[in-house]
């Protein structure tokens, strides 16, 4: 039973911490990502 315990609580971090890095560092707004020096869609 601990182990299932220690598994879920492992688990649940390492999705906090993909959701924190995924909002914080990759993610781009629209109007950023396809605007370029010289064309802008």
């Amino acid at each position: 039973m601990k182990a299932i315990i220690t598994g879920v609580v492992a688990a649940t971090l390492l999705a906090a911490a993909a959701a924190f890095v995924l909002d914080t560092k990759l993610q781009q707004e629209s109007g950023d990502r396809f605007q370029t020096t010289g064309v802008r869609l």
